[in-house]
């Protein structure tokens, strides 16, 4: 019997409707007798009031934990949101999403759209509507408060203003309708922006301050600010876990936004003195919607707002009188994502950015090879500095402290050039950033000379195979005739809505996680599934709608729910007790398959042992 009802759940119609594909028959309830069903309860809390933050072309919609002071509703795991004009005209919207905070665009300026938001519990269950009306309109609103050096809304190609750092091509940046938009095509990676023109500190209690706004900080995204005197192209050790303080070089301050909070880092050389102190609850961030983010360095130490509400401070002041700027993206982990930029700018006096262009090229090898190591055979085309009145090569490497950075030289053929720290005190810790550069002898610029230049590498005594370089360009002063060379741009990532991802565990039964996945042969587990899509709805901004979820045991189906009982799921945890008794000895296998209207499922598994 339960082979029979899994076949038929399994069915499709194989004779599309005239105007598409048919619909998927439904999930029906479904448990073999060692499995217990969870089941819906009463319908979701309606959502509280919601608020609107208009915006040219676009309305940024926020309720319940994404308003100061906003708590989640009982019983949600996401919500609907529709919206459409209240003249009847144009085309109505809806979307599935997990954050209560979503931002609508595509819209008609001076066009008033009514807008509805639902709570949707874990088996698709609708609250209610809550409903307001908004006005998209250009942003009329002053630049944040200060920022009298620079204030880039990126309608335009990467100028001199700015240097894109990435790790060997895995970010790439071009304008858009929402300003920035930076493709991170290696999942996990970071992309930095650095300003040419330094934060320069003023008098006063407030001494300067940078502001950010961007989508970056959204769930699983990380936003990074960065202040640190010279001109390094990234600094820290590049991952997640590395914390807001990991390699910072010497007098450095670093700014952390995700998920786990505002952190606020100092160097090794700074008074560590009081850690961060969170004011509030930050309002709860949208996967796509871009907020402001600000850093006031005042004499009474860092502060740090969002949207102009104070997050965090630390006691902590700058003993240096101008900093680089870099600003730090990166998207979820271990996926494909797109980052929004949309403004960033800095307080100061106005300065001249330099005259420069850039080349990217590629050492013969990532290593750093020691002083009297060969070389690979590859070389470096010389075109680029064909017209350049001087040059520079720029590269960033992840540290060790082993490397004699006193001793570092870039070999340009026969040229051994010192290669010089970018920072007054290069980080030792493993793995962290430190850029070089090196200036290329003039005997090298201009028409007159071989074509390649061989070998083309970085060698520091101590380096090994665990040092490497990360990034590598030619900073160029050109002469006239300069012209750049051709890079070819990825297309742009055409993601469509993604289902929530899923994982499985065991607890007892009292739902406790075990200690091991062996288990006796008699007594209770509980599996719980978790359906979670607050990074899936990262790219889209609206998650894929879930109709049900089967679980198979050993290939088996034991258990199906659905999970549309209004309309299409987003997600949810269910915990379902399994009794032990009557498996047989040995491995098993559970796995879960979450469906949405099309497509594969998405699907989990789990192993275990009876002993």
């Amino acid at each position: 019997m339960a082979l029979l009802v899994g076949a038929v759940i399994m069915l499709r119609d194989p004779e599309p409707a005239p105007d598409g594909p048919a619909e998927p028959p439904p999930i029906q309830r479904f448990n073999a007798d060692l499995v217990v069903l969870p089941g819906p309860g009463s319908p979701p809390e309606q959502p509280s009031t919601l608020t609107v933050d208009p915006d040219h072309t676009r309305l940024r919609v926020s309720w319940a934990d994404g308003l100061v002071g906003g708590e989640r509703p009982q019983g949600v795991v996401g919500y609907e949101i529709t919206w459409d004009r209240v003249d009847g005209e144009g085309r109505a919207g809806s979307r599935l999403v997990v954050a209560p905070d979503v931002l609508l665009d595509g819209l008609v300026d001076g066009e008033r759209y009514r807008i509805q938001v639902r709570s949707v519990d874990a088996f698709g269950q609708r609250s209610q509507p809550t409903e307001t009306t908004g006005l998209p309109e250009p942003d009329t609103r002053p630049r944040p408060l200060g920022l009298t050096e620079i204030y880039d809304n990126f309608t335009q190609e990467l100028t001199q203003r700015w240097h894109l750092s990435d790790h060997r091509g895995c970010a790439t940046a071009r304008p858009g309708e929402r300003g920035l938009e930076i493709t991170l095509s290696c999942g996990s990676d970071v992309a930095v922006l650095r300003a040419r023109v330094p934060l320069r500190l003023g008098d006063g209690e407030e001494l300067g301050r940078v502001a950010v706004r961007t989508d970056a900080a959204g769930p699983g995204g990380e936003l990074t600010i960065d202040l640190v005197p010279g001109r390094p192209d990234r600094v820290g050790v590049g991952t997640r876990r590395a914390g807001s303080e990991g390699g910072l070089p010497g007098t450095g301050i670093r700014v952390s936004v995700g998920d786990a909070g505002v952190e606020i880092g100092v160097g090794p050389e700074l008074p560590a003195g009081a850690p961060t102190v969170r004011h509030q609850p930050v309002p709860r961030r949208g996967p796509g919607v871009g907020h402001l983010f600000e850093v006031a360095l005042t004499t009474g130490g860092v502060r740090v707002y969002q949207d102009g509400l104070a997050v965090a401070t630390r006691e902590v002041r700058p003993p240096w009188p101008e900093a680089a700027v870099l600003v730090g993206v990166r998207g979820p982990e271990d996926r494909p994502s797109v980052v929004h930029v949309s403004g960033v700018g800095m307080s100061g006096p106005r300065q001249q950015p330099p005259d420069v262009v850039e080349a990217p090229v590629a050492l013969g090898t990532s290593r750093v090879l020691a002083l009297d190591e060969p070389a690979p055979d590859r070389s470096l085309l010389r075109e680029p500095l064909v017209r350049a009145r001087s040059a520079k090569v720029v590269l960033t490497l992840a540290t060790s402290p082993r490397l004699d950075l006193s001793r570092a030289r870039i070999q340009l053929g026969a040229a051994h050039v010192p290669a010089r720290s970018t920072v007054p005190r290069p980080p030792t810790v493993t793995g962290a950033s430190l850029t070089l550069v090196a200036d290329i002898p003039q005997s090298l610029l201009g028409a007159h000379g071989p074509a390649t230049i061989h070998p083309f590498v970085l060698r520091i005594p101590g380096g090994d195979a665990t040092t490497a370089v990360v990034e590598t360009y030619l900073e160029i002063v050109p002469a006239p005739g300069w012209t750049a060379p051709r890079l070819s741009q990825p297309p742009p990532l055409s993601p469509t809505d993604a289902l929530p991802t899923v994982e499985l565990s065991l607890g007892d039964a009292a739902g406790r996680p075990l200690p091991s996945r062996t288990l006796p042969p008699s007594g209770q587990v509980v599996l719980t599934v978790t359906s979670q899509a607050a990074t899936s709805q990262w790219d889209t901004g609206a998650v894929a709608g879930v109709r049900g979820v089967e679980v198979y045991l050993d290939g088996r189906l034991i258990a199906a729910f659905p999970t549309d009982a209004d309309g299409l799921g987003v997600g949810g945890t269910y915990a379902l007790p399994i009794a032990v008794n009557g498996l047989a000895v040995g491995d098993h296998v559970l796995e879960a398959r979450q469906y949405g209207r099309t497509g594969n499922p998405a699907t989990a598994k789990l192993r275990f042992d009876v002993r």
